[in-house]
Order: C-alpha cells, then sequence, then structure tokens
C-alpha cells in the first residue's frame, strides 16, 4: 500500500473550518533545516494530522508526527538513531496577542492569514523534539564507537590531577 503524498500548502484557516485531514509522509532531505542537524538524510516522516474547531471555538491541528533520525552522538561522535514521535497540538492565532489567550492545551501557530507550507509545519515540529546535546542513553553504546569513559576517581576528585602534578613540579626544585 503506498503511502499518501501530503500536499505541499494549505490554508489552516480553511482546513480547520472543514475539518480536514493531512495523512502521509515527507522526506527527511526536503526539511533543509532539519538536515542540517542530521548525520544521514535518508527516511520518512510519517504525518497524521486533524483539523478542525473545539468547543470553546479555538481553531486547532492535533496528530502525530513519527520517524527515526539518525544524529551524531555529542559524547562519542558516534551514528546515534533516535525514533521520535511527535504530539502535535497546535492552536491557530493571527496573532502574539491571541497566543496569548490560548489554552494551555495547544501550542500557538501564528498565521495571520492564507497559506503556509506543510514541509515548514512539520520540520518545525521535529526540531523542537530533537534533544539539545544528542547522546547516547547508555555510555556503553558510546564504548562501541571508541570512547573511553573518564575514570570514577577523576569524576569525583576533579582536581587531583592538578595537585600531583602540584606535587611533581615541587620535588623537581
Amino acid at each position: 500500500m503506498q503511502t499518501p503524498s501530503l500536499p505541499s500548502r494549505i490554508d489552516p484557516w480553511r482546513l480547520t473550518a472543514e475539518g480536514g485531514r493531512l495523512e502521509g509522509a515527507l522526506a527527511l532531505a526536503a526539511l533543509p533545516r532539519l538536515v542540517a542537524e542530521l548525520n544521514r538524510t535518508d527516511g520518512m516522516a510519517s504525518v497524521a494530522l486533524v483539523a478542525s474547531v473545539d468547543r470553546q471555538g479555538v481553531r486547532f491541528i492535533k496528530g502525530a508526527v513519527r520517524t527515526e533520525v539518525e544524529l551524531v552522538c555529542q559524547r562519542c561522535l558516534g551514528p546515534l538513531r533516535l525514533a521520535l514521535d511527535v504530539t502535535v497540538s497546535l492552536g491557530l492565532v493571527r496573532s502574539e496577542a491571541e497566543a496569548d489567550r490560548l489554552p494551555e492545551e495547544y501550542e500557538p501557530l501564528v498565521v495571520p492569514e492564507g497559506i503556509i507550507h506543510v514541509a515548514d509545519l512539520v520540520e518545525d515540529e521535529l526540531l523542537l523534539a530533537l534533544p539539545r546535546i544528542p547522546r547516547h542513553d547508555d555510555v556503553r553504546d558510546c564504548e562501541a564507537n571508541g570512547y573511553r569513559a573518564p575514570d570514577r576517581v577523576e569524576q569525583n576528585q576533579p582536581f587531583a590531577t592538578l595537585a600531583s602534578l602540584l606535587r611533581d613540579s615541587q620535588r623537581s626544585h
């Protein structure tokens, strides 16, 4: 079964008024700001979003964006595979002032008028889901990439090496 393609642009105000859906896949390589953060650019993002108006009259876009990305671990500089399962809950607003009045369940999506690019919307959500400092959860994964964890003594006594250097320099005088 082929994954449906997403439209390149939408009018979110119209989409929410009509109770529309966005379902499909988007190539990671088509997301330039995300690509700049990745170690590899192959892969697809799966997008499943619904748009509507809630009981309070808030126009919203909710759903999920899922993908797997490869980053560079900042501890060992090896590849780090990371599954991203992003929950999307956006409330449409026309200005920053309206954003302050949104219920807490929504993140603001400021769209003064008209058209937005679906790729930009998906890319923003994925960028926000990336860790600030990508690292393997388990240091053993880093060790498999040649990383050597600091000795425990050094961690507990950060100035121990400095003290030994000082003693050595005093002996040589």
